[in-house]
């Protein structure tokens, strides 16, 4: 095991003596010829003549100026309304808010409408944030019993209405 170790340590040696001695300076340079000053082509490279420059460099054109604008083309007939309701205009909504009470706006991204004032009430409708309700009367506790644009009445937590719109 001794002799392995002083072996491998004989060689390890031997080799850091001839790099020291053999690895110094750029073997490299002595294989390629020095570059010229003045950039060369290929055919000059080959022993021929230089070639001629037979056009100017063109400038450089901006992607804007060579792209078409884009028309969106739908296939078909323009659209118009059915022949029954033509000259009417749409009806009325159902129920015009703030007759009977505020107009609140709903501030949560969504907020569960309920049948009765408490958690444990079922629900009656989803509301997505920035909805208009009517504060039809205010509920025992956080809550407040509202009305839809559709005429739907319910029960939301008062900590998601606010007068304001978001």
């Amino acid at each position: 095991m001794i002799r392995l170790g002083l072996l491998m340590l004989a060689t390890l040696l031997g080799l850091f003596v001839a790099l020291q001695t053999f690895g110094t300076g750029d073997l490299r340079s002595r294989q390629h010829p020095p570059r010229p000053e003045k950039p060369v082509s290929a055919a000059q490279d080959a022993g021929r003549d230089p070639l001629a420059q037979t056009a100017p460099i063109q400038p450089v054109v901006q992607a804007e100026a060579q792209t078409p604008e884009k028309k969106i083309e739908y296939p078909g007939p323009e659209l118009v309304p059915s022949p029954e309701y033509a000259g009417r205009t749409p009806a009325a909504p159902a129920v015009v808010l703030g007759e009977d009470g505020e107009i609140m706006y709903v501030t949560a991204s969504r907020v569960n409408m309920r049948s009765g004032p408490g958690t444990q009430n079922s629900v009656v409708d989803s509301l997505a944030r920035g909805t208009a309700v009517e504060a039809v009367a205010s509920a025992d506790g956080d809550w407040v019993q509202i009305r839809t644009a559709q005429d739907q009445l319910g029960y939301v937590s008062g900590q998601f209405l606010s007068p304001d719109a978001p």
